[in-house]
């Protein structure tokens, strides 16, 4: 953070009662009080400045896992999507039980389509949490983008079991036991083929089954 941004936060901490108690007006800004700030600039999407003041939080406390967090936060809503996800990799780092950060951390990590953390992030999340509705959905989404249908419906059944009343999770667990079916049907007919060249009343058999004839 530049001298004149830093001296600009520490004029709006001395002068705002909103921000700092009358008793602690003479105390010295702490990480916390920028983290404070830091919330405030993200709820009202003033991004930049939300960056400003989290990066003083972190200058002032290197392992602050929640100011990199919001860090995360404040750069993805700039789409700055690499930069956030580091800054969630780094919240998790610190503090590896920290739900929100490695949730967070799976997300980006699918938008960006880096699966393998994405996976790990969101199974980690179950670990310690293991009635997160949201990342059992999340992984879901994860393995139908891999076209791995068959482990996208485990976890979106256990997404709907968790939340019977998720439309999104049954419109999902539905559309991936189609492309389940799909590729099943896929595998049935390669078997199909192969099996005429040895028996061909099984072949027959088996075509019928799968409605081939």
């Amino acid at each position: 953070m530049h001298l004149k941004a830093v001296r600009r936060y520490f004029l709006i901490f001395f002068l705002s009662g909103a921000l700092i108690p009358i008793n602690s007006l003479a105390q010295k800004p702490t990480a916390g009080t920028f983290l404070e700030l830091g919330l405030k600039h993200n709820e009202n999407a003033e991004y930049a400045e939300a960056i400003d003041a989290l990066k003083y939080a972190i200058k002032l406390r290197p392992k602050y896992a929640r100011a990199y967090y919001h860090l995360g936060q404040a750069y993805f809503g700039l789409r700055r999507y690499t930069e956030a996800l580091d800054a969630y990799r780094k919240a998790a780092k610190i503090n590896p039980r920290y739900v929100d950060a490695l949730f967070a951390r799976g997300v980006l990590a699918t938008m960006l389509s880096k699966y393998d953390e994405a996976i790990a992030s969101f199974k980690k999340v179950i670990k310690l949490s293991p009635k997160h509705a949201k990342a059992y959905f999340a992984l879901g989404n994860v393995y139908s983008e891999k076209e791995n249908y068959q482990q996208a419906v485990k976890f979106y059944r256990k997404a709907v079991q968790l939340r019977p009343r998720d439309a999104a999770a049954r419109y999902n667990l539905g559309v991936s036991y189609m492309q389940l079916r799909k590729q099943l049907l896929s595998l049935a007919k390669r078997e199909y083929n192969v099996l005429r060249k040895l028996d061909k009343d099984l072949a027959e058999d088996l075509g019928e089954k799968i409605k081939l004839n």
